[in-house]
């Protein structure tokens, strides 16, 4: 498999539109309101997840048992993810409408502690005196795709055990595709539950598509023209036409994203300096959120503000590159891989 690609710039890219998209809706300006008119949240977060379904498959297969698959998973997601959730609740108490005692004393505090270090963000979003006249109370309403993710890295053993046991992987991953379109469907339109259809196993079929897309590497960069054409087909005939639903959606949409991956090669250096994605995500919402509760976009040049809010992320998103994320990261290069089972 080709080793150059520019997954560091589309991650980025992702992250960097739903930093966007949120900027658009929770700031409440009109001037910003433009924004939403070239970034797409939901679009992003459906990136990600193909990226993920492809790099985690990937890395699966290059670890040389299950326990160090999940410890490096885990080294990958919670070091950051424990400080950021830590982080909120120390530093928002100085922003509080509640006084510090009060803050430190109210349960909603360490409710939202708790749920939040276990990933169930939906049971408790919001602290004491926090953002309260804002679109959203939320402190961080970015982070339930990592719940999702976290539980697309448990399922992911488990495809890889039946594709192994049945030598059936195109059935198995077929299956999974369908059966998760089939889940969103009945969620989102049959019984009007929008959130619940964003749970697992809503956004499985994106994830499966990426490991599809890795197992058939070599097909895929071998007839790359043809599937991109009519990937671009595809996605185009559902924006024009309106669908609520498309069979072929995440299938096709994945297929574009792998295949930019490795034909962009001016952006295969885009990480040299770091990797600051994960940063830009966990961040972005909280200091959206603190500019809004002081009508900061209001009192000030929203645009200004805008920039102010990009470059206070970055510095945080590095911030957590550099003092958290680097030092767990393990390279795990002289691991033998697995054999890879391929579907065509």
């Amino acid at each position: 498999m080709n080793t150059k690609n520019c997954f560091d710039f589309l991650r980025f890219f992702f992250a960097a539109n739903i930093l966007l998209a949120h900027l658009s809706e929770l700031s409440q300006n009109s001037n910003l309101a433009f924004l939403s008119h070239f970034s797409n949240a939901i679009i992003a977060i459906k990136g990600f997840f193909v990226i993920s379904g492809f790099l985690v498959a990937k890395s699966f297969v290059n670890t040389s048992s299950l326990k160090e698959y999940f410890i490096k998973r885990a080294k990958r997601i919670l070091p950051a993810y424990v400080v950021v959730v830590v982080f909120s609740v120390l530093i928002f108490s100085f922003f509080s409408s509640a006084d510090f005692l009060d803050y430190f004393s109210d349960s909603n505090t360490y409710k939202y502690l708790g749920w939040n270090l276990v990933f169930l963000n939906f049971m408790q979003p919001c602290l004491p005196g926090l953002f309260e006249g804002n679109l959203l109370c939320a402190v961080n309403g970015a982070l339930w795709t990592l719940k999702v993710e976290e539980g697309f890295y448990i399922v992911l053993p488990l495809i890889f055990y039946a594709i192994k046991k049945t030598k059936r992987p195109i059935l198995i991953l077929v299956s999974l595709y369908f059966l998760s379109l089939l889940y969103w469907f009945m969620m989102d339109s049959y019984f009007n539950k929008p959130l619940l259809a964003k749970q697992l196993p809503g956004y499985l079929s994106y994830f499966v598509t990426g490991i599809f897309l890795f197992l058939n590497f070599e097909f895929i960069m071998k007839f790359k023209k043809t599937i991109l054409m009519f990937s671009v087909l595809i996605l185009l005939s559902y924006y024009f036409s309106n669908l609520q639903t498309d069979v072929f959606y995440p299938a096709a949409f994945g297929c574009i994203v792998i295949i930019m991956a490795y034909n962009l090669p001016f952006l295969n250096n885009f990480g040299k300096y770091g990797d600051f994605t994960y940063g830009l995500y966990i961040y972005h919402f909280p200091v959206i959120q603190i500019f809004r509760q002081y009508d900061l976009f209001e009192k000030y040049n929203a645009y200004l503000m805008a920039v102010a809010v990009i470059l206070i992320t970055l510095f945080f998103a590095v911030l957590s590159w550099f003092l958290i994320e680097r030092r767990f990261l393990d390279r795990f290069k002289t691991n033998k891989p697995k054999p890879i089972p391929t579907v065509c």
